[in-house]
């Protein structure tokens, strides 16, 4: 049918039949041009061949010239004498005899002893020396003081090598007239000079200026190139390639192959020309054809662009008007992948439920009329049982407690997954900690997971939007923040408390500044004396960490301590105080100052094993003995990993670090541990040794633990001592050191070496 696409497709490939003849026409006239070149460039290659062979011809020539001065026995007298009035005249005589530019004479090692060449540069002489390597031999062509020669060189011999004598002939207009009279094709010698190039060529003067406008010989190297100067096929010989500034151009005219060229290219323009403009009119002919529909189809797809449903289009060629359905097709199934985006982006992957973007959105979008409470939920060491359930198992439990939250009774208004276990709950209207219980119950029934019944808790923060406020990611925080509370306090569902968020922010801020504190001297050590009862002098101390914050001025070190081990910093820490006591004590050595200093670890810092070894290394480094430094540790670090921390505590036993127990008696296992232990020194907490002179069960306590430590072999020390009544009372039941506020409260360095000094001169 001439109505469908194909068959005017196929009188479009007339059309195509006489482009086909252009394009022939295009590839004769090429493939001329192209020939012509060809010919030309082999034409101007064998006149390159011919030069090079020219110039050879005429080193070999100039050599056996020079070779009769090299063995002439006056000659090599005056240079074996230093006559250096024979040298120059014999150089003069000769060179004009064999009609040399430039002579020279170089010592055997390259020193120039002639020339008659004034203001020859270094770089000139050691090119010259070079030419000794293959003895003068080859084409040896320089640019010396911006002319350019062609260098011969002869060893001059009596009978060993006592000089090099070199002769040098100009490359000027006589020389390429010579190579153009051999080859048959002009050449130009060019050579860059400082500020210009330096022209000799055999072309007409006017060929002559153009090459010398045009010339870029980098396009000329080793590469023929057109209409240098015009109507020439030129090509670039580097004479010099020390200074890349010599060059000679050969260039072989193209006059006879353009003219050829050009009276064929004329007679196929007039051929074409016919051709073209039938071609015009069958493309006039078609386009209107063509148009018509094409319009249509166009405004077809236009609508479908902007939503709308065009009706079918009438009487169009049967290829567009499968288009126009196909596009109809394309519409649908964009809207469909679209909605399919746009519900991912919305919700999350796993569960369905909304996602933490969408919900705070969808919250933010009805902030002013927004009401009632939000529940943040998450589930109770759900890493644990991700651990023993496994991941793809985890992840189906997880669905189904999604699947639970979308059944509670009353049914919350908005539900999202913010991220892992944690959960979002909105209700419009106040939750009641009753109705909570109730749904949080219905929860934690036991899922079904392959066969097996797997329990969970829950907990839950609670937020009442009306009291405190309608910022949607304040909302969210104080949520987060009242179930972090809820895990810390092992509560289930535990309400905001006002005033949690500016502690929230306050201890974010503490551990954001605590690594620029440590850098900034914001954090510094005081030491507490340890004052041996049976000398009654100050032998030892503890070092404790101070916070002065620029802004939220003293930190406790409880508070700090805490927030550190918590967001893992902790190790940060210690390794800092660990510096800082070890510098102190190398100070205090050269003061005079002998004593134990004694820090703290964490739980986190001995379960790294090689913690030992590297504060050995820092005390060698410092000229520190191994016993100058003590380790002091909880019961409940210990208890936390035995097995590991007792290992590490070892370690340092080993090497002769000593370790100590601080609060004894506040844990609650340690006692089982105690005699395993590789402890020197046991301190009992200042709960017990406070008020043991007024309370006699805290004096019998203390007693017993002395009793019970010294007979493990330990020493003891009480803590917290504040009065000289339980100074002497301890004394009376063996106690062997003493620490608290009775001798001095936690000194900086300079007041307690002060200290020091006055209280063990009593």
């Amino acid at each position: 049918m001439l109505t469908s696409f194909r068959a005017r497709l196929i009188i479009t490939l007339l059309l195509v039949l006489t482009l086909v003849q252009l394009i022939t026409a295009v590839a004769v006239l090429t493939a001329t041009r192209e020939d012509n070149l060809l010919q030309q460039q082999k034409s101007l290659d064998i006149g390159v061949n011919v030069f090079n062979e020219v110039l050879s011809n005429r080193g070999n020539q100039l050599n056996q010239s020079l070779s009769v001065l090299s063995a002439d026995f006056g000659f090599k007298r005056a240079i074996a004498t230093g006559e250096q009035e024979t040298i120059s005249s014999v150089l003069a005589n000769h060179g004009t005899r064999i009609g040399a530019h430039a002579a020279v004479i170089l010592s055997p090692k390259g020193a120039l002893l002639s020339s008659s060449l004034a203001d020859l540069k270094q770089a000139d002489i050691d090119a010259l020396f070079e030419m000794s390597a293959n003895k003068g031999k080859g084409l040896n062509i320089l640019s010396l003081e911006n002319q350019s020669y062609q260098f011969v060189l002869q060893p001059v011999k009596a009978p060993t090598l006592i000089a090099w004598v070199g002769m040098g002939f100009l490359l000027d207009n006589k020389v390429a007239q010579q190579a153009k009279a051999i080859t048959g094709i002009d050449i130009s010698f060019v050579n860059q000079t400082e500020n210009s190039l330096k022209l000799v060529s055999t072309l007409a003067k006017a060929d002559s200026q153009s090459l010398l406008s045009k010339v870029n010989i980098n396009s000329l190297l080793n590469r023929p190139s057109l209409s240098l100067p015009d109507d020439h096929l030129s090509t670039a010989i580097a004479l010099d390639p020390r200074h890349d500034k010599l060059w000679a151009v050969l260039h072989q005219s193209n006059a006879k192959w353009q003219q050829s060229y050009l009276q064929l290219r004329n007679t196929l323009m007039l051929i074409f020309a016919f051709t073209l403009a039938f071609a015009l009119i069958i493309a006039t002919w078609l386009a209107t054809g063509l148009s018509t529909p094409l319009e249509r189809l166009v405004r077809y797809a236009r609508k479908i662009g902007q939503g709308q449903t065009p009706e079918r289009i009438q009487g169009a060629p049967t290829e567009l008007q499968a288009l126009a359905d196909s596009l109809v097709l394309m519409r649908e199934d964009i809207e469909a992948r679209e909605k399919d985006l746009l519900f991912q982006s919305q919700h999350d992957d796993l569960t369905g439920l909304l996602n933490r973007f969408s919900v705070k959105r969808q919250l933010a979008e009805q902030q002013e009329c927004l009401s009632g409470s939000l529940i943040l939920l998450d589930i109770k060491r759900f890493r644990h049982i991700n651990d023993i359930i496994g991941f793809n198992n985890a992840d189906r439990l997880l669905v189904l407690f999604a699947q639970r939250l979308t059944q509670l009774t009353p049914s919350p208004a908005r539900i999202a997954r913010l991220d892992g276990d944690a959960f979002l709950l909105h209700y419009p209207s106040p939750m009641e900690i009753e109705l909570l219980h109730l749904a949080l119950n219905s929860l934690e029934a036991p899922f079904s997971i392959d066969g097996s019944k797997i329990s969970m808790e829950v907990r839950a923060g609670l937020v009442s939007i009306a009291a405190n406020g309608y910022d949607i990611d304040i909302l969210i925080r104080r949520g987060e923040i009242a179930l972090n509370q809820a895990r810390a306090e092992d509560v289930r569902i535990l309400s905001y408390r006002q005033g949690s968020d500016e502690q929230y922010q306050r201890e974010l801020k503490i551990i954001r500044d605590l690594p620029l504190g440590l850098k900034s001297n914001q954090l510094y050590l005081v030491f507490q004396p340890k004052v041996t009862l049976a000398s009654n002098q100050c032998a030892a101390a503890e070092a404790l960490i101070r916070w002065q914050h620029p802004e939220l001025g003293f930190i406790a070190p409880d508070e700090f301590i805490r927030l550190a081990e918590n967001s893992g910093n902790i190790n940060m820490v210690s390794q800092w105080v660990v510096n800082e006591s070890i510098k102190q004590l190398a100070a205090w050595q050269q003061q005079g100052i002998i004593l134990k200093l004694a820090i703290n670890l964490s739980a986190h810092d001995l379960s790294n094993k090689a913690l030992p070894s590297q504060i050995a290394t820092q005390l060698n480094a410092q000229g520190l003995a191994y016993d100058a430094l003590s380790i002091e540790v909880t019961e409940g670090a210990v208890m936390k990993d035995p097995d590991a921390v007792i290992a590490v505590l070892q370690d340092f036993r080993d090497i002769g670090i000593s370790i100590a127990i601080d609060d004894f008696g506040t844990g609650h296992s340690s006692l089982a541990y105690l005699k395993l232990l590789p402890v020197d020194e046991v301190k009992i907490d200042r709960s017990f040794v406070k008020d043991m002179f007024i309370n006699k069960q805290d004096a019998m306590i203390v007693e017993t633990s002395i009793q019970l430590i010294h007979g493990l072999g330990m020493s003891v020390v009480a803590e917290g001592v504040e009065e000289q009544e339980t100074v002497e009372l301890l004394k009376a039941i063996n106690c062997d050191i003493i620490q608290g506020y009775v001798f001095s409260k936690p000194l900086k360095n300079e007041d307690f070496s002060l200290w020091f000094h006055d209280f063990n001169q009593v």
